[in-house]
Parts: structure tokens; sequence; C-alpha cells
């Protein structure tokens, strides 16, 4: 969680972590183009509940206490997002993370 130098930023306090947790969502199901490289899309090979127990544990691990996440929520942003073909990137997570359009 506290993240590795040059190869993953920490989790621990991030507010991609905290956030929404349909911008997690996406990030697990599409991965993330990100200043350290990139983060590969994990949740072709999971199911929903699989993936709503990952986000979960990961928001409420070392001490933090995000939100947890369930299947129907991932489902849901699955749906969504079923088209997507690329990672997503910072600026697109911020904009939806604000609200602003997509």
């Amino acid at each position: 969680g506290r993240g590795l130098d040059k190869l993953a930023p920490p989790l621990i306090g991030s507010a991609l972590t905290l956030g929404p947790s349909d911008i997690t969502t996406r990030i697990l199901l599409h991965g993330k183009e990100g200043t350290i490289g990139l983060m590969p899309p994990l949740g072709s090979g999971l199911s929903d509940a699989q993936l709503a127990d990952v986000l979960t544990y990961v928001r409420r691990a070392w001490g933090q206490t995000g939100t947890p996440v369930d299947a129907a929520s991932v489902a849901s942003v699955r749906a969504r997002t079923k088209d997507r073909t690329r990672p997503w990137t910072e600026q697109e997570l911020k904009q939806l993370s604000s609200g602003q359009p997509r």
C-alpha cells in the first residue's frame, strides 16, 4: 500500500483509492496510464464480487476508512464501460470524479 519508487504510487491516502468507488472500479477494469507507467487492467479475469472484495480491501486496509464496494456497483460500472478499449488517464478520472462531462 505504500507504493514503490518508480514502480507503483502509494495507495494509502490516495484520492483515487479513497474517492468514488466507480473511479477505482474503472481503474481495475480497464487500467490506468500514470506518471510512473501503466497499471494493467485486471478486471476481465475477476467476477463482480471478486472485484468488489479487492476494492473494499484496498479502501479499508492500512487504517484507511474508505467505504466498502458491492458487486452490484461493480456490475453497473462494468456494463457502462464495456466498450472501453484503453486505460483511463489521470485527466479523465479527475473529470469523472468532479462530475464533469466525459
